[in-house]
């Protein structure tokens, strides 16, 4: 395994943690109107559905990205394989 594979797979292991460190820790509220608004039950449902809605809004850049990404890499590929054939 390269140093380049390596890198790259540390690379995707801390965003991961990263992601899942940040689906797990609680954060609060900024603004004190924010934060007594989540202190109520209903806050909670409020809090519970704008997480999920910031998950959806996530989703469509972050597979943009991935699908560029994966182009990129798959081009990249293709270039390095037809400079070492010729």
């Amino acid at each position: 395994m390269t140093t380049r594979h390596t890198s790259s797979r540390l690379v995707v292991l801390a965003i991961l943690a990263f992601l899942v460190a940040a689906d797990v820790l609680p954060l609060d509220a900024q603004c004190s109107m924010c934060r007594t608004l989540l202190d109520t039950p209903e806050g909670e449902r409020i809090a519970a559905g704008l997480r999920s809605g910031i998950w959806i809004l996530l989703a469509a850049p972050v597979g943009a990205f991935a699908v560029i990404a994966a182009a990129a890499v798959r081009s990249r590929r293709r270039l390095l394989k037809l400079r070492s054939d010729n």
